[in-house]
């Protein structure tokens, strides 16, 4: 036994999963700080206030959302062309975790800073992928000065970036799931017993670092209702529609060479655009947060919901068009809890009344799942999230089931039509 002990995991490997974790919570705690300070700068608020970012962009006149996004799209356009002109290469998670080719620490801390510089004036997309990208960075510059397997490498820079994520959405076990689902692809022991380590340690040094046990969306769980188990089937279908036609317009975007000085222009009008919608729709600013607090309380008309949507589905397009980087995960939240707040209207209308803020709740869970391709982490993450109870995952599993299912079936459809 004491054999096998030691050949699935030496006391380096283990010394250097602690240190990860570790590493991880502190990028976590110190983004999330200047991400708020930055918040705080732009928007002339302060923790004071006790005031979301919504509440204090909402706060402030329709002119003084534009400029802030102008400036956004300047600051982006430059650092950005700056980073892939001269930077070492920006080279995503998923690369490094296979091995094929390694992250350059210095390129990848600065290109993770400048998303959330971006992201925290007002960039509509999300900001968990930087703290990622920053501790796999780290982390891959730290194991090579390690003789270690190149399995051991890849499984501490996995678990680095489900770090990262945990670190900053105060989220261990569905960070965990994440490292297991989307980056590892294999759920043995050796895998889970590292991930949850790293998410856990993670999560308590940035709680530690000044942070505290953040809960991301303080509201009161929404009502289950009735008649919700028929409508959760529905929902799934009509989230997957979604899904496929936001991935379409994604894969339609223009490719420019990101090393070509046509980024900066196209950088600010681009966000200049973003910043004219915001001035109609300020929540499509940051990750998409401040529309999901209005959705899941069921806060706003079906017509808004409709604007909400159309507006940050074009913001993120925006953004993406103009060589920006940033996380998907809370943008998609905020397009599936949209679309089914809509939807679950013409529903509690034409079939029966549901409750409106558990619909955009499944639908944002379930909007996540397809578009991120991580069913089962989005089902515990949003719980995470949230603290809301688990009754909640009965109608997530029939929504989430569908929206799979539907979502292959017209996949296949459109594949065999082309």
């Amino acid at each position: 036994v004491s054999n096998g002990v030691s050949m699935a995991f030496d006391k380096r490997l283990i010394g250097l999963i602690i240190i990860v974790g570790f590493i991880a919570g502190l990028v976590g705690a110190s983004y999330t700080h200047l991400m708020h300070s930055i918040q705080h700068f732009v928007y002339n608020y302060s923790s004071a206030d006790h005031m979301s970012f919504g509440a204090a962009v909402a706060r402030v006149s329709p002119v003084e959302r534009l400029i802030p996004l102008i400036i956004c799209g300047l600051i982006g356009g430059v650092g950005w062309f700056l980073i892939h002109r001269y930077g070492k290469g920006v080279v995503d998670i998923k690369t490094a975790v296979s091995g094929k080719m390694d992250m350059n620490p210095i390129t990848t801390v600065l290109h993770a800073t400048l998303q959330i510089i971006t992201v925290a004036i007002g960039s509509p997309l999300g900001r968990e992928v930087a703290p990622r990208e920053a501790s796999a960075g780290i982390t891959t510059f730290l194991v090579k000065h390690f003789d270690i397997k190149q399995e051991d490498r890849q499984l501490l820079i996995a678990c680095a970036a489900g770090a990262g994520l945990a670190a900053v959405y105060n989220s261990p076990l569905s960070a965990a799931i994440f490292t297991l689902e989307t980056l590892l692809l294999t759920w043995n022991i050796r895998a889970m017993s590292a991930a949850l380590i790293c998410c856990g340690l993670a999560t308590f040094v940035t709680r530690q670092a000044g942070v505290g046990d953040v809960i991301q969306y303080t509201m009161a769980q929404p009502s289950l209702g009735s008649h919700y188990v028929e409508f959760s089937i529905a929902l799934g279908a009509i989230i997957a529609l979604g899904v496929v036609l936001f991935n379409i317009t994604q894969s339609r975007l223009p490719a420019i060479h990101r090393s070509s000085p046509v980024m900066i222009p196209i950088s600010i009008v681009a966000f200049t655009l973003i910043g004219a919608l915001a001035m109609y729709f300020p929540e499509i600013l940051g990750n998409g947060k401040a529309g999901n607090e209005l959705t899941f309380t069921n806060d706003i008309t079906w017509t808004y919901a409709l604007g909400l949507f159309g507006s940050k589905w074009a913001a993120v397009l925006l953004a993406l068009a103009a060589g920006a980087y940033g996380g998907r995960i809370t943008p998609s939240m905020m397009l599936g809890s949209t679309l089914a707040i809509v939807f679950g209207t013409f529903w509690s209308i034409a079939v029966a009344p549901i409750s409106l803020g558990m619909a955009a709740f499944i639908g944002a869970v379930a909007f996540l799942g397809l578009a991120q391709k991580m069913p089962m982490t989005s089902c515990v993450f949003m719980l995470e999230l949230t603290r809301f109870s688990v009754e909640m995952f009965f109608p997530i599993a029939l929504t989430m089931g569908t929206a799979l299912m539907v979502e292959q079936i017209v996949q296949a459809k459109l594949k065999t039509s082309k």
